[in-house]
């Protein structure tokens, strides 16, 4: 039994296993990928829309490399990750040698803009309007952009809005479906303090 099966198993006898934050961080994204591959992309719109961007970014790396994962989803994601600023650098090299603690989002964003613009995502199902996010009370995130200072620009497709269908944002914690929440828990519950 591999340790994801574990945590689902609410019975399961932990005894006196400790892990530190690391492997939390770790074992965390890889129990909410388990779950994504277990449900439609729906799940992952929901996610999408009341993520902690403070969570593992490695789940949201998943996501955006799903072929099936919905266009509105990730031009969400796109937007929700301020694109701006990874145009202050030419490529990656740049962003690891200036700014290493943003290189997961930085990749993140050229998975999205690659992928999205290549027609990678298969699906679109899903509405977004980087100019009115319905989800943010009509947030502008377009509006404070200064492509001046870019120095690779945003793609043009980025900024198109996709029509479809709007849901209701979940009142997951930090972004955790909640049928997820007691593994989760017996996971923080391993954590050695």
């Amino acid at each position: 039994m591999d340790f994801i099966n574990k945590l689902l198993d609410e019975n399961y006898d932990w005894g006196d296993k400790r892990i530190d934050e690391d492997v939390y961080d770790e074992l965390s994204a890889e129990l909410i990928i388990d779950y994504f591959k277990k449900h439609d992309s729906e799940i992952r719109q929901m996610l999408a829309l009341s993520w902690n961007f403070d969570n593992p970014k490695k789940v949201i790396q998943w996501i955006v490399e799903q072929p099936d994962t919905d266009k509105g989803t990730c031009l969400l994601l796109y937007w929700r990750m301020a694109p701006d600023f990874s145009k202050q650098f030419v490529n990656r090299e740049e962003c690891e040698n200036t700014h290493s603690w943003y290189l997961e989002d930085y990749d993140i964003i050229q998975t999205i803009e690659q992928n999205y613009t290549a027609g990678f995502y298969r699906n679109q199902r899903y509405a977004f309007n980087p100019c009115h996010d319905s989800y943010q009370d009509g947030y502008d995130w377009t509006a404070s952009l200064n492509p001046s200072e870019f120095k690779i620009p945003i793609p043009q497709e980025m900024f198109t809005a996709l029509d479809g269908i709007a849901l209701d944002v979940p009142s997951w914690e930090e972004g955790i479906p909640e049928d997820l929440q007691p593994a989760m828990d017996r996971l923080a519950d391993l954590v050695d303090e």
